[in-house]
Protein backbone atom coordinates (compact mmCIF):
# COMPACT_ATOMS: atom_id res chain seq x y z
CA UNK A 1 0.00 0.00 0.00
CA UNK A 2 1.72 3.22 -1.17
CA UNK A 3 1.36 6.29 1.45
CA UNK A 4 -0.50 8.28 -0.38
CA UNK A 5 -3.71 5.24 -0.27
CA UNK A 6 -2.92 5.17 3.08
CA UNK A 7 -2.71 8.51 3.97
CA UNK A 8 -6.59 8.73 2.55
CA UNK A 9 -7.96 5.78 4.12
CA UNK A 10 -6.58 7.50 7.73
CA UNK A 11 -8.00 10.61 6.68
CA UNK A 12 -11.35 9.09 5.70
CA UNK A 13 -11.70 7.43 9.28
CA UNK A 14 -10.64 10.57 11.21
CA UNK A 15 -13.60 12.24 8.91
CA UNK A 16 -16.19 9.93 9.91
CA UNK A 17 -15.59 9.94 13.38
CA UNK A 18 -15.53 13.45 13.09
CA UNK A 19 -18.86 13.39 11.86
CA UNK A 20 -20.10 11.05 14.23
CA UNK A 21 -18.71 13.00 17.34
CA UNK A 22 -20.48 16.02 16.03
CA UNK A 23 -23.75 14.28 15.64
CA UNK A 24 -23.62 12.73 19.24
CA UNK A 25 -23.29 16.91 20.44
CA UNK A 26 -25.98 17.49 18.53
CA UNK A 27 -28.32 15.06 19.54
CA UNK A 28 -27.04 14.94 23.39
CA UNK A 29 -27.88 19.09 22.78
CA UNK A 30 -31.13 17.89 21.57
CA UNK A 31 -31.90 15.84 24.35
CA UNK A 32 -30.25 17.70 27.49
CA UNK A 33 -32.83 20.28 26.33
CA UNK A 34 -35.78 17.72 27.08
CA UNK A 35 -34.77 17.06 30.95
CA UNK A 36 -36.56 14.27 32.44
CA UNK A 37 -37.03 12.31 36.13
CA UNK A 38 -38.66 8.66 36.68
CA UNK A 39 -42.24 8.69 37.70
CA UNK A 40 -41.16 6.33 41.13
CA UNK A 41 -43.40 5.81 44.06
CA UNK A 42 -43.66 7.33 47.23
CA UNK A 43 -45.42 7.92 50.88
CA UNK A 44 -46.31 10.86 52.04
CA UNK A 45 -47.62 12.09 55.56
CA UNK A 46 -49.06 15.24 55.22
CA UNK A 47 -48.16 16.74 59.30
CA UNK A 48 -49.00 19.92 60.82
CA UNK A 49 -46.83 20.29 63.52
CA UNK A 50 -47.32 22.74 66.82
CA UNK A 51 -47.02 22.93 70.95
CA UNK A 52 -50.43 22.06 72.01
CA UNK A 53 -51.86 22.91 75.69
CA UNK A 54 -54.44 19.90 76.77
CA UNK A 55 -57.24 20.55 78.68
CA UNK A 56 -59.48 18.02 80.82
CA UNK A 57 -62.47 18.45 83.02
CA UNK A 58 -60.27 18.04 86.43
CA UNK A 59 -60.92 18.36 90.14
CA UNK A 60 -57.86 18.21 92.67
CA UNK A 61 -58.64 15.50 95.76
CA UNK A 62 -57.55 17.25 98.74
CA UNK A 63 -56.05 15.56 101.73
CA UNK A 64 -56.34 16.76 105.16
CA UNK A 65 -54.71 14.45 107.08
CA UNK A 66 -51.22 14.17 107.89
CA UNK A 67 -48.70 11.45 106.96
CA UNK A 68 -47.41 9.45 103.96
CA UNK A 69 -49.31 8.65 101.12
CA UNK A 70 -49.79 5.29 99.31
CA UNK A 71 -51.64 5.14 96.63
CA UNK A 72 -53.21 2.19 95.29
CA UNK A 73 -54.53 3.14 92.12
CA UNK A 74 -52.31 3.57 89.14
CA UNK A 75 -52.22 6.48 86.77
CA UNK A 76 -54.93 6.51 83.56
CA UNK A 77 -56.96 3.97 85.93
CA UNK A 78 -60.99 4.31 85.30
CA UNK A 79 -62.24 4.64 89.17
CA UNK A 80 -65.91 5.12 90.81
CA UNK A 81 -67.15 7.54 93.05
CA UNK A 82 -65.90 6.54 97.02
CA UNK A 83 -62.74 4.11 95.15
CA UNK A 84 -60.02 4.07 97.98
CA UNK A 85 -57.28 5.37 95.52
CA UNK A 86 -54.51 5.97 98.67
CA UNK A 87 -53.81 4.64 101.76
CA UNK A 88 -52.46 7.53 104.83
CA UNK A 89 -49.84 6.07 106.99
CA UNK A 90 -47.55 7.46 109.94
CA UNK A 91 -44.17 7.07 108.35
CA UNK A 92 -42.47 5.34 105.11
CA UNK A 93 -41.83 2.91 106.88
CA UNK A 94 -44.91 1.68 107.27
CA UNK A 95 -46.30 2.49 104.08
CA UNK A 96 -42.93 0.60 102.56
CA UNK A 97 -43.98 -2.49 103.82
CA UNK A 98 -47.85 -2.64 103.75
CA UNK A 99 -47.32 -1.49 100.33
CA UNK A 100 -45.33 -4.64 99.43
CA UNK A 101 -47.86 -6.78 101.42
CA UNK A 102 -50.57 -5.71 99.36
CA UNK A 103 -48.00 -6.80 95.98
CA UNK A 104 -47.42 -10.24 97.59
CA UNK A 105 -50.80 -10.21 98.30
CA UNK A 106 -51.71 -10.03 94.68
CA UNK A 107 -48.98 -12.37 93.47
CA UNK A 108 -50.52 -15.26 96.23
CA UNK A 109 -53.87 -14.65 94.70
CA UNK A 110 -52.76 -15.48 91.28
CA UNK A 111 -51.01 -18.45 92.20
CA UNK A 112 -53.38 -19.94 94.10
CA UNK A 113 -56.61 -18.82 91.01
CA UNK A 114 -53.87 -20.64 88.91
CA UNK A 115 -53.84 -23.42 90.65
CA UNK A 116 -57.16 -23.79 91.37
CA UNK A 117 -58.18 -23.96 87.73
CA UNK A 118 -58.10 -26.81 85.24
CA UNK A 119 -54.81 -25.83 83.02
CA UNK A 120 -55.97 -28.68 80.97
CA UNK A 121 -58.76 -26.97 79.19
CA UNK A 122 -56.17 -24.83 77.73
CA UNK A 123 -54.03 -26.42 74.92
CA UNK A 124 -50.00 -25.91 74.76
CA UNK A 125 -50.07 -23.87 71.69
CA UNK A 126 -52.43 -20.94 72.91
CA UNK A 127 -50.37 -21.50 76.12
CA UNK A 128 -47.15 -21.24 74.51
CA UNK A 129 -48.72 -18.20 72.22
CA UNK A 130 -50.16 -16.32 75.34
CA UNK A 131 -46.13 -15.98 76.62
CA UNK A 132 -45.08 -14.83 72.81
CA UNK A 133 -47.85 -12.09 72.99
CA UNK A 134 -47.10 -10.85 76.32
CA UNK A 135 -43.36 -10.95 76.31
CA UNK A 136 -43.66 -9.03 72.85
CA UNK A 137 -46.05 -6.83 74.67
CA UNK A 138 -44.10 -6.17 77.13
CA UNK A 139 -40.99 -5.53 74.90
CA UNK A 140 -42.46 -3.12 73.15
CA UNK A 141 -43.87 -1.21 76.10
CA UNK A 142 -40.44 -1.39 77.26
CA UNK A 143 -39.18 0.19 74.49
CA UNK A 144 -42.03 2.85 73.93
CA UNK A 145 -41.55 4.17 76.93
CA UNK A 146 -44.56 2.49 78.61
CA UNK A 147 -43.84 1.66 82.11
CA UNK A 148 -47.35 1.23 83.68
CA UNK A 149 -48.35 -1.04 80.56
CA UNK A 150 -44.90 -2.85 80.35
CA UNK A 151 -45.48 -3.82 84.44
CA UNK A 152 -49.07 -5.55 83.79
CA UNK A 153 -47.57 -7.40 80.29
CA UNK A 154 -45.07 -8.60 82.80
CA UNK A 155 -47.49 -9.94 85.46
CA UNK A 156 -49.59 -11.87 82.72
CA UNK A 157 -46.72 -13.37 81.07
CA UNK A 158 -45.58 -14.85 84.67
CA UNK A 159 -49.09 -16.05 85.11
CA UNK A 160 -48.53 -17.53 81.24
CA UNK A 161 -44.84 -19.06 81.96
CA UNK A 162 -46.54 -20.44 85.51
CA UNK A 163 -49.46 -22.39 83.50
CA UNK A 164 -47.33 -24.01 81.21
CA UNK A 165 -45.43 -24.93 83.98
CA UNK A 166 -48.21 -27.13 85.34
CA UNK A 167 -49.57 -28.25 82.19
CA UNK A 168 -46.39 -29.39 81.75
CA UNK A 169 -45.87 -31.05 84.80
CA UNK A 170 -42.46 -29.50 85.80
CA UNK A 171 -44.92 -28.36 88.51
CA UNK A 172 -48.03 -30.18 90.36
CA UNK A 173 -48.58 -26.93 92.25
CA UNK A 174 -47.34 -23.61 94.31
CA UNK A 175 -48.04 -25.30 97.50
CA UNK A 176 -45.03 -24.04 98.61
CA UNK A 177 -44.53 -20.83 96.67
CA UNK A 178 -47.93 -19.77 98.56
CA UNK A 179 -46.48 -20.93 102.01
CA UNK A 180 -43.74 -19.01 101.42
CA UNK A 181 -45.81 -15.96 99.94
CA UNK A 182 -48.55 -16.05 103.56
CA UNK A 183 -45.20 -16.44 105.52
CA UNK A 184 -43.38 -13.29 104.21
CA UNK A 185 -46.99 -11.57 103.82
CA UNK A 186 -47.38 -11.92 107.83
CA UNK A 187 -44.50 -11.02 108.81
CA UNK A 188 -44.64 -7.28 107.04
CA UNK A 189 -48.17 -7.03 108.51
CA UNK A 190 -46.91 -7.80 112.08
CA UNK A 191 -43.94 -5.87 112.10
CA UNK A 192 -45.36 -2.61 110.16
CA UNK A 193 -47.91 -0.06 111.53
CA UNK A 194 -51.60 -0.17 109.65
CA UNK A 195 -52.72 2.45 107.62
CA UNK A 196 -54.20 5.85 109.58
CA UNK A 197 -56.60 6.94 106.65
CA UNK A 198 -57.49 6.70 103.34
CA UNK A 199 -58.27 8.55 100.06
CA UNK A 200 -61.61 8.22 98.41
CA UNK A 201 -63.06 10.03 95.43
CA UNK A 202 -65.88 12.16 95.27
CA UNK A 203 -66.81 11.33 91.52
CA UNK A 204 -65.73 8.53 88.94
CA UNK A 205 -63.80 9.11 85.98
CA UNK A 206 -59.61 8.62 85.41
CA UNK A 207 -57.15 8.61 88.16
CA UNK A 208 -54.13 10.91 88.15
CA UNK A 209 -52.06 11.43 91.44
CA UNK A 210 -50.31 14.55 89.80
CA UNK A 211 -51.43 17.90 89.65
CA UNK A 212 -49.11 20.42 87.55
CA UNK A 213 -51.04 23.71 88.49
CA UNK A 214 -52.41 23.73 85.26
CA UNK A 215 -55.99 22.40 86.11
CA UNK A 216 -57.81 25.28 86.50
CA UNK A 217 -56.10 27.41 83.65
CA UNK A 218 -58.71 27.19 81.13
CA UNK A 219 -62.38 26.27 82.33
CA UNK A 220 -63.62 23.05 81.22
CA UNK A 221 -66.73 24.61 80.07
CA UNK A 222 -65.32 27.47 78.39
CA UNK A 223 -63.68 25.96 75.68
CA UNK A 224 -66.46 26.57 73.04
CA UNK A 225 -65.51 30.37 74.03
CA UNK A 226 -61.52 30.84 74.21
CA UNK A 227 -59.55 32.63 71.75
CA UNK A 228 -56.20 32.53 70.25
CA UNK A 229 -55.69 35.16 73.08
CA UNK A 230 -56.66 32.82 75.94
CA UNK A 231 -53.75 30.21 74.88
CA UNK A 232 -50.89 32.48 74.90
CA UNK A 233 -52.01 33.96 78.23
CA UNK A 234 -52.30 30.74 80.00
CA UNK A 235 -50.93 30.87 83.94
CA UNK A 236 -49.75 28.07 86.05
CA UNK A 237 -51.27 28.48 89.73
CA UNK A 238 -48.90 26.96 92.74
CA UNK A 239 -50.42 23.35 93.62
CA UNK A 240 -51.41 22.85 97.35
CA UNK A 241 -49.92 20.96 99.49
CA UNK A 242 -52.74 19.06 100.61
CA UNK A 243 -52.94 18.07 96.94
CA UNK A 244 -53.59 14.15 96.38
CA UNK A 245 -54.11 14.14 93.20
CA UNK A 246 -57.16 14.78 90.82
CA UNK A 247 -60.07 13.19 89.07
CA UNK A 248 -60.53 13.60 85.23
CA UNK A 249 -64.26 13.31 84.92
CA UNK A 250 -64.87 13.52 81.20
CA UNK A 251 -63.76 11.05 78.77
CA UNK A 252 -63.71 13.57 76.58
CA UNK A 253 -60.92 16.13 76.43
CA UNK A 254 -59.37 18.26 74.08
CA UNK A 255 -56.04 19.66 72.58
CA UNK A 256 -55.33 23.85 72.03
CA UNK A 257 -52.95 24.64 69.39
CA UNK A 258 -51.88 27.77 67.59
CA UNK A 259 -51.83 27.13 63.35
CA UNK A 260 -50.65 29.24 60.79
CA UNK A 261 -53.78 30.95 58.61
CA UNK A 262 -52.48 27.87 55.58
CA UNK A 263 -52.91 25.77 57.86
CA UNK A 264 -56.18 26.85 59.07
CA UNK A 265 -57.54 26.48 55.80
CA UNK A 266 -56.31 23.40 55.22
CA UNK A 267 -58.02 22.16 57.93
CA UNK A 268 -61.17 23.93 57.41
CA UNK A 269 -61.49 21.72 54.34
CA UNK A 270 -60.42 18.06 56.07
CA UNK A 271 -63.60 16.44 56.48
CA UNK A 272 -61.81 13.29 58.46
CA UNK A 273 -60.42 12.43 61.88
CA UNK A 274 -57.19 13.32 62.27
CA UNK A 275 -54.16 11.30 63.84
CA UNK A 276 -52.04 12.83 67.12
CA UNK A 277 -48.66 11.96 68.35
CA UNK A 278 -47.51 13.64 71.32
CA UNK A 279 -43.93 12.43 70.99
CA UNK A 280 -42.11 13.38 74.73
CA UNK A 281 -45.27 11.73 76.39
CA UNK A 282 -46.01 8.54 74.20
CA UNK A 283 -44.80 7.00 70.67
CA UNK A 284 -48.39 5.47 69.96
CA UNK A 285 -50.75 8.18 68.17
CA UNK A 286 -54.01 8.86 68.78
CA UNK A 287 -57.38 9.49 66.61
CA UNK A 288 -58.86 13.05 67.41
CA UNK A 289 -61.55 15.03 65.70
CA UNK A 290 -61.77 18.69 64.67
CA UNK A 291 -63.47 20.63 67.44
CA UNK A 292 -63.43 23.99 66.54
CA UNK A 293 -61.11 26.78 64.57
CA UNK A 294 -61.01 30.21 65.91
CA UNK A 295 -59.58 33.30 63.70
CA UNK A 296 -59.79 36.52 63.63
CA UNK A 297 -59.10 37.29 59.86
CA UNK A 298 -58.20 34.67 56.92
CA UNK A 299 -55.07 36.07 57.24
CA UNK A 300 -54.01 35.40 60.84
CA UNK A 301 -52.96 32.73 63.29
CA UNK A 302 -55.89 30.77 64.31
CA UNK A 303 -56.65 28.30 67.29
CA UNK A 304 -57.33 24.82 66.69
CA UNK A 305 -58.74 22.93 69.60
CA UNK A 306 -59.07 18.79 68.90
CA UNK A 307 -61.32 16.59 70.69
CA UNK A 308 -60.41 13.14 72.16
CA UNK A 309 -61.27 10.26 74.12
CA UNK A 310 -58.32 7.90 74.17
CA UNK A 311 -56.78 8.18 77.38
CA UNK A 312 -53.39 5.90 79.14
CA UNK A 313 -50.91 7.01 81.90
CA UNK A 314 -48.70 8.37 79.62
CA UNK A 315 -51.68 10.99 78.43
CA UNK A 316 -52.96 11.69 81.71
CA UNK A 317 -49.42 12.85 82.65
CA UNK A 318 -49.16 15.35 79.42
CA UNK A 319 -49.96 19.02 79.72
CA UNK A 320 -48.27 21.13 77.20
CA UNK A 321 -46.13 18.94 74.77
CA UNK A 322 -44.60 19.60 70.84
CA UNK A 323 -47.75 17.81 68.38
CA UNK A 324 -47.85 15.95 65.39
CA UNK A 325 -51.33 16.50 63.64
CA UNK A 326 -51.73 14.04 60.70
CA UNK A 327 -53.84 14.56 58.30
CA UNK A 328 -53.42 11.61 56.25
CA UNK A 329 -51.07 9.09 54.16
CA UNK A 330 -50.49 9.13 49.96
CA UNK A 331 -48.63 6.79 48.33
CA UNK A 332 -48.69 7.27 44.66
CA UNK A 333 -46.26 9.00 42.00
CA UNK A 334 -43.84 11.83 43.18
CA UNK A 335 -43.99 14.58 40.12
CA UNK A 336 -42.00 17.28 39.97
CA UNK A 337 -44.65 21.02 39.97
CA UNK A 338 -42.31 22.10 37.16
CA UNK A 339 -43.31 19.02 34.80
CA UNK A 340 -47.17 20.25 35.15
CA UNK A 341 -48.92 21.52 32.44
CA UNK A 342 -52.34 22.37 30.62
CA UNK A 343 -53.32 20.56 27.39
CA UNK A 344 -55.43 19.05 25.02
CA UNK A 345 -56.49 15.54 25.70
CA UNK A 346 -58.58 13.30 23.25
CA UNK A 347 -60.55 10.56 22.99
CA UNK A 348 -63.20 8.67 20.62
CA UNK A 349 -66.96 8.94 21.29
CA UNK A 350 -70.16 7.62 20.06
CA UNK A 351 -73.36 10.07 19.71
CA UNK A 352 -76.87 8.60 20.04
CA UNK A 353 -76.55 8.18 16.35
CA UNK A 354 -73.72 5.84 16.79
CA UNK A 355 -71.52 7.82 15.25
CA UNK A 356 -67.93 8.35 16.29
CA UNK A 357 -66.04 11.35 15.91
CA UNK A 358 -63.04 12.87 18.14
CA UNK A 359 -63.69 15.05 21.50
CA UNK A 360 -61.24 17.11 22.98
CA UNK A 361 -60.70 18.22 26.46
CA UNK A 362 -58.09 20.86 28.40
CA UNK A 363 -56.53 19.04 30.91
CA UNK A 364 -53.62 19.16 33.94
CA UNK A 365 -51.37 17.00 33.01
CA UNK A 366 -47.55 16.09 32.43
CA UNK A 367 -45.66 15.25 29.17
CA UNK A 368 -43.51 11.90 28.98
CA UNK A 369 -41.16 10.87 26.56
CA UNK A 370 -41.10 7.24 25.09
CA UNK A 371 -38.17 7.03 23.16
CA UNK A 372 -37.89 10.02 20.88
CA UNK A 373 -41.82 10.74 21.10
CA UNK A 374 -43.25 13.18 23.82
CA UNK A 375 -47.23 12.30 24.92
CA UNK A 376 -49.08 14.40 27.17
CA UNK A 377 -50.87 12.07 30.03
CA UNK A 378 -53.53 13.63 32.30
CA UNK A 379 -52.69 13.23 36.14
CA UNK A 380 -54.74 12.68 39.01
CA UNK A 381 -53.41 14.70 42.62
CA UNK A 382 -54.04 13.02 45.54
CA UNK A 383 -51.42 15.51 47.31
CA UNK A 384 -49.57 18.76 46.67
CA UNK A 385 -46.77 20.38 48.71
CA UNK A 386 -44.21 23.44 47.52
CA UNK A 387 -42.32 21.25 44.86
CA UNK A 388 -44.15 18.64 43.77
CA UNK A 389 -47.44 16.59 44.04
CA UNK A 390 -48.08 12.95 44.53
CA UNK A 391 -50.64 11.53 41.03
CA UNK A 392 -52.84 8.32 41.46
CA UNK A 393 -51.69 5.95 39.57
CA UNK A 394 -55.23 4.03 39.07
CA UNK A 395 -57.73 6.75 39.64
CA UNK A 396 -61.33 6.02 39.00
CA UNK A 397 -62.45 6.09 35.37
CA UNK A 398 -64.50 8.68 35.83
CA UNK A 399 -61.68 11.38 36.84
CA UNK A 400 -59.54 10.84 33.84
CA UNK A 401 -61.15 12.27 30.46
CA UNK A 402 -59.50 9.48 28.39
CA UNK A 403 -58.26 6.98 30.90
CA UNK A 404 -55.31 7.05 31.01
CA UNK A 405 -52.73 8.39 33.08
CA UNK A 406 -48.77 7.96 34.15
CA UNK A 407 -47.32 4.80 35.12
CA UNK A 408 -44.28 4.06 37.35
CA UNK A 409 -40.98 5.00 35.71
CA UNK A 410 -42.37 6.98 32.79
CA UNK A 411 -40.07 9.52 31.79
CA UNK A 412 -41.75 12.57 32.76
CA UNK A 413 -39.98 16.20 31.26
CA UNK A 414 -39.24 18.57 33.25
CA UNK A 415 -37.71 21.07 31.39
CA UNK A 416 -38.37 21.71 27.54
CA UNK A 417 -39.88 24.44 24.87
CA UNK A 418 -42.37 24.08 22.53
CA UNK A 419 -44.18 20.92 24.21
CA UNK A 420 -46.98 19.30 22.50
CA UNK A 421 -48.65 15.61 22.45
CA UNK A 422 -46.72 13.75 19.48
CA UNK A 423 -43.62 15.81 19.08
CA UNK A 424 -40.58 14.08 17.73
CA UNK A 425 -37.58 15.38 19.58
CA UNK A 426 -34.64 14.10 16.29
Amino acid sequence: MDKLLFKRIVVGILTVLAVVYVAYLLISANFDMYSTEDAVETTISDKIYSNAFIIRDESIIENNTSGVLSYTRDNGEAVAVDSVVAKIYQNESDALAQTTADVLEENKNALEELQKNNTETMGIDAINNDIQNNLLSYLSNINNGNITKAFSYSSDLLSAINQRQLYTGKLTNFNSEIANLNSEITNLRQNSGESIGEIKTTKSGYFSENCDGYENAIKFSDIGKMELNDLNNIKQSNVSSNAAGKIISNKDWYVACQVSADEAKQLSLWSDDVTLLFSDATKESITASIYRIAQETNDSDALLILKCNDMSSELIEARKEPIEIGLGTYTGLRVSKRAIHDDYVTKTVTDENNNTHEAKEKVQGVYVLYGSEVQFKQISILYADDDYVICDPAPDSDELFNGETISLYDQIIIKGDDLYDGKVIK
